[in-house]
This record gives C-alpha cells, sequence and structure tokens, in this order.
C-alpha cells in the first residue's frame, strides 16, 4: 500500500512527516449557582490543530524548506489533504527547523490549524422539538447561550420551548 503525500496549497511533500497528531478540544464550562448546584455547558468544539515532525531528504532538503517557509510566509488558508483524512481547510501556523540541518536532511516541525467555512456553521434558524430548551439548542450548535438569549428576545423563558418555535441561530 503506497500513502498518498501531504498537500497543501499546491504544495505536496516529497515524504510524509515521520510523526502527525491532531488535536481537537472542546471549549466547555463549568456553572455555578449558589444553592444550585452546577452544569456543565458545551459550547462547541475549537478548530483542530494538526502538528508533526519529519524530515526533508536529498541534496536540495535546504530548497525544499524555503518552498515550505514560501508557503507558510504567504499566509492565509488553503485545502489540507492528510492520507486517510478527510481533506479541510487549514492555516499553516508554524514551522521550525529542528536541531542542525545535516548533508542531504533536515528535520523540520510544522503547525496546522483548522479553518472551518461559515457552511460548516449553524443554520439560520432551527424549529424546537417538544420537550426542548433553549439551552437543549445551545449545546446541539455550539453557541454561547447569551448570544441564543439576545437573538430571541421573543422567548420569555429559556428554560421552556413551544414546540414548533422557530429560533434564530445567527
Amino acid at each position: 500500500m503506497r500513502l498518498v503525500p501531504m498537500r497543501f496549497r499546491g504544495v505536496t511533500w516529497r515524504h510524509n512527516p515521520r510523526e502527525i497528531t491532531f488535536e481537537s478540544d472542546r471549549e466547555v464550562h463549568e456553572l455555578h449557582a449558589p444553592f444550585a448546584g452546577g452544569a456543565v455547558q458545551d459550547t462547541g468544539r475549537k478548530n483542530m490543530l494538526v502538528k508533526g515532525e519529519g524530515e526533508l531528504f536529498g541534496a536540495d532538503c535546504l530548497q525544499q524548506f524555503a518552498r515550505l517557509l514560501s508557503l507558510f510566509r504567504e499566509g492565509g488558508s488553503g485545502v489540507l489533504a492528510i492520507d486517510g483524512v478527510k481533506p479541510f481547510h487549514a492555516v499553516f501556523e508554524s514551522l521550525k527547523i529542528v536541531g542542525e540541518p545535516k548533508p542531504d536532511i533536515l528535520t523540520y516541525r510544522f503547525v496546522f490549524r483548522e479553518v472551518r467555512n461559515e457552511s460548516d456553521g449553524p443554520p439560520a434558524a432551527y424549529t424546537a422539538g417538544a420537550g426542548e430548551n433553549l439551552w437543549d439548542v445551545s449545546y446541539r450548535f455550539g453557541i454561547v447561550i447569551d448570544t441564543l438569549v439576545a437573538l430571541n428576545p421573543q422567548v420569555k423563558r429559556p428554560d421552556i420551548l413551544t414546540e414548533g418555535e422557530v429560533i434564530r441561530l445567527c
């Protein structure tokens, strides 16, 4: 089986990085109310970090690194394609040489940060189902509860939504 080379914005790595890690976190807050206990609010996932380390091989390893550095300096987002992972939009956040370059080999580290498109976000509105409340909607779409309250002044009691009630999400 042959691995597909890593690609970003038209640049293909000659050799895949030796090590790649994917860091995915969620934004979670614990809310405390006096004499009422606490609640955990999940306000959605953070953008994923992709970190890695690898080597550039060959007499042109410094030129290979210069191409990556040029790509890094250009800035902006692009599609990051890594073998076995669905391609996604990302920005090139960090690029470093590790140690002293040796003849025909250069070790480097990198970080890409996922950029979610607006199309990845919530729809403009949501129709409440039976037994739902505004906290359910907040959790489902990863929107801070205070934002939902501000967007929906018609909701008098966030703890009780009427089935079929339309809730603005943005």
